[in-house]
């Protein structure tokens, strides 16, 4: 590993939205690459179920800041319709004067709940993959075609216009995170990215040798597909002891990993983001 990033979940589940935009701003001055939201309406993990939309965070944060990217970890596609996804994130494009990435996934059974008050039906994985796959389709032809005329499994579009194009000239890039097979195959075949919440390493190394393999039935180098790591990272007594954190980090990646995304506990301080900055710079 030679260059490596970092970025961190924005506490979305507080209710002073002046203090994420404050924080975007610290981690901006800390040298942190990216801040991130999550695409959940009411998180199954916490009791309050509070959170704000993730969408319009970003482009609330965008907005106050100049050089920090931001992302979405990850933009559930059963939520939105691809055309409509299309819009949004040519939007917050040009909004962020091209410092998007669109992380993309087909959400789990712990989201079931959820996608049900909402009135969205949990589909089949089989379902959801295909859905994936033609949203990736549907966002790199809204973003470089002037007119789009779509016939899916899923999706169905005639003439559809995305106008402006994004800033980044081909589109932002799309990152997919997961961990199944059949998540491998959609990434090596058409995404940016890869990213995958905390696992050991030899299960991360098990999914490398796997995407690996699929780059090369495509005859696509792997390197091109950026690989990152996301977690959370807790908070001692006496707060993030860097060394800690390296080897915990190094029990967790892969041979090309090289971007890493905390997610932080609520009450933590500037020196918690500090200690991660400084424990992912260590892995150089």
């Amino acid at each position: 590993m030679t260059t490596v990033k970092f970025g961190c979940q924005l506490p979305q589940d507080s209710s002073d939205i002046t203090s994420i935009f404050e924080l975007a701003k610290d981690c901006e001055n800390l040298g942190y690459d990216s801040v991130w939201a999550y695409d959940h309406l009411t998180p199954y993990w916490l009791r309050s179920r509070q959170c704000f939309e993730s969408w319009s965070l970003i482009s609330a944060v965008a907005a106050r800041t100049s050089k920090i990217k931001v992302g979405t970890l990850v933009t559930n596609v059963n939520f939105r319709n691809p055309a409509l996804l299309a819009k949004i994130t040519s939007t917050v494009d040009n909004l962020s004067d091209g410092r998007l990435i669109v992380g993309l996934g087909i959400g789990d059974r712990m989201s079931i709940p959820e996608l049900r008050s909402y009135g969205y039906r949990f589909l089949p994985l089989d379902e959801r993959v295909t859905l994936l796959r033609e949203t990736i389709m549907v966002l790199k032809a809204m973003w470089t075609e002037t007119k789009v005329s779509f016939t899916g499994k899923t999706i169905q579009l005639s003439q559809a216009v995305c106008e402006p194009k994004p800033k980044q000239k081909a589109g932002p890039p799309i990152w997919v995170g997961g961990k199944h097979p059949r998540l491998l195959d959609v990434i090596a075949e058409m995404a940016d990215g890869w990213n995958y919440w905390g696992a050991p390493e030899r299960k991360v190394r098990e999914l490398e040798t796997y995407l690996y393999s699929k780059c090369e039935e495509l005859h696509r180098a792997a390197d091109s597909i950026r690989e990152s790591w996301a977690g959370r990272v807790a908070l001692s007594t006496s707060g993030i002891l860097v060394e800690n954190l390296k080897e915990k980090l190094k029990k967790q990646i892969g041979e090309k990993t090289d971007y890493f995304i905390a997610s932080f506990p609520a009450s933590s301080n500037r020196k918690a983001y500090e200690s991660f900055a400084e424990a992912v710079r260590s892995l150089a």
